[in-house]
């Protein structure tokens, strides 16, 4: 009977010790699954900034070969007009033909190459993307610094490739550090960057 008396009180002298360390060991629980959560999070922003990009360098590629394939018609163009004009062209169709060409100018100054990255309304990590001013201008035949300011007055957050990637660092930090978790607002991310000040409208310098 003294043996098995000792073994209840060692059997009560152990419940009492895993008790007591219950709520210890909870907390490391909590601590090491915040932890996880926390560099999965930063796993997210890192993600979306090798998605971004990637973006950002097909863009570039794709501005590059545009630009090239506009100067390369521009230079046909002009080619073509000098030779057409040379021959004194007597059809009615072929004088209009050279007439046109003679009046387009070689360089009608279309913007090329800026790309930028955009952050939409729902912030990050879900709405980032690459986007590329130049094309917009293109397209809406209107100045890239009009572009820029209309995506603003959207509410659109535009950063260049560098201030992009210094945001990412910070943010990556900061969820890290658990100063700060996804999802990241819009108007978050603008005070982060500093934009919510008075806003800086996008100035360009126009080639003379």
């Amino acid at each position: 009977m003294k043996s098995f008396h000792d073994y209840l009180e060692n059997l009560q002298s152990q419940a009492k010790k895993l008790t007591e360390s219950g709520p210890a060991l909870n907390s490391i629980f909590a601590q090491e699954e915040n932890r996880l959560k926390r560099e999965d999070e930063a796993s997210s922003l890192r993600a979306v900034y090798s998605a971004v990009e990637k973006q950002l360098q097909r863009l570039e590629r794709t501005e590059a070969s545009v630009e090239l394939g506009h100067s390369q018609a521009n230079l046909m163009l002009s080619l073509g007009g000098v030779v057409m004009a040379a021959m004194g062209a007597k059809s009615e169709q072929l004088s209009a033909t050279a007439d046109h060409l003679l009046q387009t100018p070689a360089n009608e100054q279309q913007p090329f190459g800026l790309v930028m990255v955009c952050i939409g309304p729902k912030g990050l990590p879900d709405d980032a993307r690459a986007v590329s001013i130049s094309q917009l201008a293109r397209e809406s035949n209107r100045p890239e610094r009009e572009v820029v300011n209309k995506l603003q007055d959207d509410g659109y957050l535009l950063f260049s490739e560098g201030a992009f990637s210094a945001l990412i660092d910070k943010l990556i930090g900061d969820v890290r550090e658990g100063r700060l978790s996804l999802p990241i607002s819009r108007y978050k991310l603008a005070e982060i960057a500093g934009l919510n000040k008075p806003k800086l409208r996008i100035k360009f310098v126009e080639a003379e």
